[in-house]
């Protein structure tokens, strides 16, 4: 889906919750949100959605969170690319080109190679295993699997109850694990930072 598409759906299940909202963040947001869709009403739109002044009785807010989270994510990552494409090769001394850029193959007459920029999905892999690359860009990805724990306390919130009462009659790790892949709950969480402003989305 695009992401007009997945803000229309978002909307659509907040119509059907039964959050409370006192200090009207959320109002704000999806008053922002309707009016105009980009960065940055989509990253408000998210804080408003995770505000601790909501009361999500339902977690259909926690559901809605976690769908705008990949969207914000991507939209970051598309940002961090972007701005990295735009830079200009020659203002990187020639001595730390190769970090930073790589050899099309073809060379200069003196011998040098000529660089260009990686595709973005090499710039991605070169920002979650290289420090000194990931720095240089700003935009620092890290991953990690989630805990059966962190799973089930997730479906848990999905299903609108508490961790104790969802494990009441408690199942195997390997029931859990079945459990837990059947109803599409992620097992990894992914952390974004960029120019210090830090996106986590969850994937399967």
């Amino acid at each position: 889906m695009n992401k007009e598409e997945i803000i229309k759906e978002v909307i659509t299940i907040l119509q059907t919750s039964d959050y409370v909202d006192p200090a009207e963040h959320l109002y704000d947001g999806l008053k922002q949100i309707k009016r105009e869709i980009t960065y940055s009403t989509i990253h408000d739109f998210l804080w408003a959605l995770e505000s601790s002044t909501v009361i999500d009785f339902d977690g259909k807010v926690a559901e809605c969170a976690n769908k705008i989270k990949p969207l914000l994510a991507d939209m970051t990552i598309d940002e961090a690319y972007d701005n990295y494409t735009k830079s200009l090769i020659d203002s990187i001394t020639f001595s730390e080109r190769g970090n930073h850029f790589k050899s099309n193959g073809l060379e200069f007459n003196s011998g040098y190679p000529n660089y260009i920029h990686y595709t973005q999905e090499e710039f991605i892999n070169k920002c979650k295993t290289d420090t000194e690359f990931s720095e240089k860009w700003g935009l620092t990805i890290e991953e990690r699997e989630l805990s059966l724990e962190e799973r089930i306390r997730m479906y848990a919130l999905k299903e609108g109850q508490t961790y104790e009462e969802f494990v009441t009659n408690w199942n195997t790790d390997e029931q859990w694990s079945e459990d837990l892949s059947d109803k599409t709950i992620p097992n990894k969480i992914i952390t974004i930072t960029y120019n210090n402003k830090t996106i986590e989305s969850y994937e399967r």
